[in-house]
């Protein structure tokens, strides 16, 4: 089940980078923060399409290898989720956000989260990856891991507050109730043998936060 769960997570998110990038480009809108979503998309298509291709690549080297830019691809896209977060603070006309020590706030927060990752995370990560094969795929995890780190856990409190103010500024409900989905689909012990099912969660979010972005930009004026 684990390896059809990932081809199609896989493939969803690559059609989502296509869609966006049409978006974007419709509106001519390249050098809008949403435009990050896209670099997040591509990281999560990677990482749930190595999985599935495991079986296939076989255990080695090259699956190692490809297997390590999952984790540095994890440490410099997903902190960018709050540059996306904040052009959807901006576009719902919230007034702190129209303040440059918002914006400057948003970019310190990026970057130091990325450097945080990498340093207390990444480089071990890599150093330490050992192939496992359960649920029909193979794929090289990290002995170091520990449970979800500190910066999924930040931008995901920060996509969850930004989605409460949206809701309540301009009825923006989609990005509260996929970052509190995915809170509780990361809490919940769910009673599959999967290590797949989780991931669905974070499909449920890149999908609520392109919604939003949709809205967002459908209210800017021509």
């Amino acid at each position: 089940m684990d390896l059809v769960i990932y081809s199609a997570l896989a493939l969803i998110y690559l059609f989502l980078v296509v869609r966006i990038a049409a978006q974007l480009s419709a509106k001519r809108q390249w050098l809008n923060y949403a435009i990050f979503q896209i670099f997040v998309l591509f990281s999560l298509a990677y990482d749930n399409g190595i999985i599935a291709a495991g079986r296939f690549i076989g255990e080695g080297e090259l699956l190692k290898g490809l297997s390590g830019v999952r984790f540095w691809l994890h440490a410099f896209a997903t902190p960018t989720l709050i540059l996306v977060g904040y052009y959807i603070l901006r576009s719902s006309q919230v007034k702190f956000s129209k303040h440059i020590i918002t914006h400057i706030a948003a970019w310190l927060t990026t970057v130091s989260l990325i450097i945080y990752q990498i340093v207390s995370s990444t480089l071990q990560e890599v150093k330490s990856l050992i192939p496992i094969e359960e649920y029909e795929v193979l794929r090289y995890t990290s002995e170091s891991l520990a449970g979800p780190p500190f910066m999924v856990i930040i931008v995901g409190f920060l996509l969850l507050l930004i989605g409460i103010i949206v809701l309540v500024k301009q009825k923006w409900v989609w990005l509260f109730v996929g970052t509190l989905l995915l809170f509780v689909g990361q809490a919940l012990q769910i009673p599959v043998a999967s290590t797949a099912v989780t991931n669905i969660f974070e499909l449920i979010l890149m999908v609520s936060i392109w919604i939003t972005t949709s809205k967002a930009l459908d209210s800017q004026r021509p």
